[in-house]
């Protein structure tokens, strides 16, 4: 305890006494979190504001004191763990809501709010946050945050990061900083997104900025029984392969299945194998189709029962034994190490074999309960905390388990993150480049390595430098045209990834300005002495997976080409940005420009899984993977969406498709004033029909609407979905406009993608 007397001394002077804690006891409480892992605080703080922790960090500063950041520690990656003793700075007295914003669907939060208080808050108004991990009765937001929590809802809804529009900061050395705020896209660096998942490991956020939803209109809740696991995981793929992506598609296996029946009694068969938990949420004209679908895909893989909740009562049991299924496993065992990996989807049936054989070569009983429909798998190695063989088998499970997600083109954490727990297991990942950037990020915000050291990261003397790279001699005007030719238009044009690479490391040890393009449909003017790189010959499809929903592309591929491609499979990817036909992927994801169908779908940070970039220096990294769900290290892939180029060359992205809509329709509403609009959007935007796009056109914009009346304003709106939802939001939004007495809402009979073109 040797910070002790000294540090509780000062933080007396900016705390009460009812704040901090010295007990040993109650420090002793204040050292772990749900793993093995333990350490000792020197001191707890329990701060009420954001101005307390700016004194406690300047204090640590300057104390050189660690700063551990700790919410309700229902982490499973010993992410809060003090290792190195220090200051733990508990928020969970921070717990206000401080701004409900109905109107700009969002939410202003504390970190200490419990994410099961703020939904119940939501809903007296009608909304929800869409993140929901199984701990939600008691985890808190900011540890939601730290940890870029999931929950079985971010199959259709995304996890953590897809939902916070902005954070307030507190550094180390006791700065604060706000980042983004209630709009939907923020300009310049996407820092959030980047300490989102950061495990507490950049300073301790103060207050965040949820997007809120208007609730569904229809939930539809239902259980499979199977004799067999490959028969469960087959009917998943059958119905994400049907164009269907549910609210939630979540799996147990037959040993969790009778621990859960043991503790609940919820009705789950236990003779079964595996039981599949599905569930749709949406327009209610929309589900019995999607309804049918789905149980037609269970009975061609053989489903033994199909089961659907009748009631509110029989849908909460259904998820209460989901939910409870971690706490359930006390019967089976008095402890478990519960492992945390994502595979892509189609992977599922042989990484769920060899996990059971990986249980049986060691003589351990391991249950599986996960997120089918994401590939985020949650194996639990059962043993005796008193019996130390067994112990050391189960630790041995969970490395094999890491290395076997790697292996089949896995992460190594979906959700619960890497901690202190799988720190040593970072470098099967990432090579010693990427994980040294992620150093230099890290540095960044903490320069002095105060801030929960000893997480996420190995250590940096561990890691070697790259190979240095064999570059042409001479200045840039001479050796750059040795590594690219150049075009008609005077750019240089590298025709493969190494080219590119040693192109812009050239170009920096010469200290020559570089800028670059795609298809040039973005250019602006150009810095003097400046030369340009296009990236557009670097236009191959590396990868497309229809079944697990992502494609891997080269940054010059047209975004025309993947529309066409992913179409042939009824998939979509869901960016129409200006200059559709010409842009490339690398200078979308480069602007992290959607166009106005973002207001549905994201942009293209939400649809970014991956990238591969090229530095200044020529340095080549990897960020992301085609897993939807994955919280290994920091998200530096989100750093170079919207980076406009000055970071480096995009090389290849990993993105997310969506399935295709069976239908697309546009309505027109002419009005004189625009402000007329403000209550109608308002109710819009807040029910749920969740139109796909609302565009406002002054009457100079209107030529382009045959119908439109070009002698006034026009608001169009853009409505996608199956055929029988889609009938249900125009006659919603026709309803809602006849209701404000704002005229005539009529069908714009023009091709879709042609118009909002």
């Amino acid at each position: 305890m040797k910070h002790s007397p000294s540090i509780i001394q000062q933080l007396r002077s900016v705390l009460p006494p009812q704040a901090i804690l010295c007990d040993p006891m109650q420090l002793s409480l204040y050292g772990y979190d749900g793993t093995l892992y333990q350490g000792m605080p020197d001191v707890v703080v329990l701060p009420e504001s954001t101005e307390q922790v700016v004194s406690v960090a300047h204090i640590c500063r300057q104390t050189g004191t660690p700063l551990v950041p700790r919410g309700a520690a229902t982490s499973l990656s010993g992410g809060p763990v003090p290792l190195r003793g220090g200051v733990v700075v508990a928020t969970t007295r921070m717990d206000r809501i401080l701004d409900l914003d109905i109107a700009n669907r969002c939410v202003v939060v504390q970190p200490g709010v419990v994410n099961l208080h703020l939904q119940a808050a939501l809903a007296e108004h009608g909304y929800l946050y869409a993140p929901d991990p199984a701990s939600q009765g008691v985890c808190t937001i900011g540890g939601n945050v730290a940890e870029n929590a999931g929950g079985p809802h971010c199959l259709k809804y995304g996890v953590t990061v897809h939902h916070v529009l902005g954070l307030e900061m507190v550094l180390p050395d006791g700065r604060l900083i706000r980042l983004g705020g209630k709009a939907l896209d923020e300009a310049g660096y996407d820092l959030a997104g980047v300490i989102v998942g950061s495990e507490g490991t950049f300073g301790i956020v103060t207050e965040v900025t949820c997007r809120i939803m208007p609730m569904p209109e229809s939930i539809v809740t239902m259980l499979a029984i199977f004799d067999t696991l490959e028969d469960a995981g087959q009917a998943v793929s059958d119905i994400i392969a049907h164009g269907l992506v549910p609210a939630t598609l979540e799996m147990m296996d037959r040993t969790m299945i009778g621990a859960v029946e043991q503790h609940m009694h919820t009705g789950y068969p236990p003779d079964a194998e595996a039981v599949l938990l599905i569930e749709l949420d949406g327009l209610a004209s929309a589900l019995p189709e999607q309804v049918d679908s789905i149980k037609q895909a269970c009975r061609r893989n053989r489903v033994r029962r199909f089961q659907i909740a009748s009631n509110e009562r029989e849908r909460e049991l259904l998820w209460q034994g989901r939910k409870g299924a971690s706490a359930a496993i006390v019967n089976l065992a008095p402890g478990k190490i519960s492992s945390d990996v994502t595979v892509p989807r189609t992977e599922l049936p042989v990484v769920l074999r060899k996990i059971m054989e990986i249980g049986d070569k060691w003589g351990i009983t391991i249950g599986n309960f996960f997120h089918a429909g994401d590939g985020n798998l949650h194996p639990q190695a059962l043993y005796d905390p008193r019996d130390a063989d067994q112990l050391r088998c189960v630790l041995a499970i969970d490395d094999e388990v890491c290395k076997l997600a790697i292996a089949h083109r896995g992460v190594l954490s979906g959700e619960h993150g890497i901690g202190c727990a799988k720190r040593k297991h970072m470098p099967l990942m990432f090579t010693p480049q990427e994980m040294l950037a992620m150093w230099r990020v890290k540095e960044v915000f903490d320069p002095a390595l105060i801030c929960n050291p000893e997480k996420v990261l190995p250590d940096k003397r561990e890691m070697k430098a790259a190979p240095r790279l064999l570059l042409p001699e001479g200045p840039f005007t001479t050796a750059g045209p040795q590594v690219a030719v150049r075009n008609d238009e005077g750019w240089f044009q590298p025709l493969d990834e190494e080219a590119v690479q040693k192109i812009l490391a050239v170009a920096h040890r010469e200290g020559q300005p570089l800028v670059l393009r795609g298809t040039g449909t973005k250019s602006g003017p150009l810095p003097s002495g400046a030369e340009v790189v296009t990236t557009s010959r670097l236009d191959r499809i590396l990868e497309y997976d229809p079944d697990n929903l992502t494609i891997t592309v080269q940054c010059g591929v047209r975004l025309r080409d993947i529309q066409t491609l992913v179409s042939g499979h009824g998939q979509m990817l869901p960016l129409r940005p200006r200059f559709l036909d010409e842009c490339t992927i690398g200078g979308v994801v480069a602007c992290n420009e959607a166009g106005p169908h973002r207001l549905l779908y994201g942009s293209p940070r939400d649809l970014v899984t991956g990238i591969k970039v090229a530095l200044p220096d020529g340095t080549i990294l990897k960020f992301g993977s085609p897993c939807v769900k994955n919280v290994a290290g920091y998200a530096l892939e989100k750093l170079f969406v919207g980076s406009r180029g000055t970071l480096g060359a995009i090389l290849q992205v990993t993105l997310r498709t969506h399935p295709l809509p069976q239908s697309f329709r546009t309505l027109s509403l002419s009005i004189d004033d625009p402000l007329q609009l403000q209550p109608l959007v308002a109710e819009l935007c807040g029910s749920p029909l969740q139109p796909a796009a609302l565009e406002l056109l002054n009457p100079a914009a209107c030529r382009f609407i045959e119908e439109a009346d070009t002698q006034r304003w026009c608001l169009l709106v853009g409505l996608e979905g199956s055929g029988a939802e889609v009938e249900q939001m125009i006659a919603g939004v026709q309803s809602m406009v006849s209701a404000h007495g704002l005229g005539a809402c009529v069908e714009v009979d023009a091709d879709y993608m042609q118009l909002w073109a």
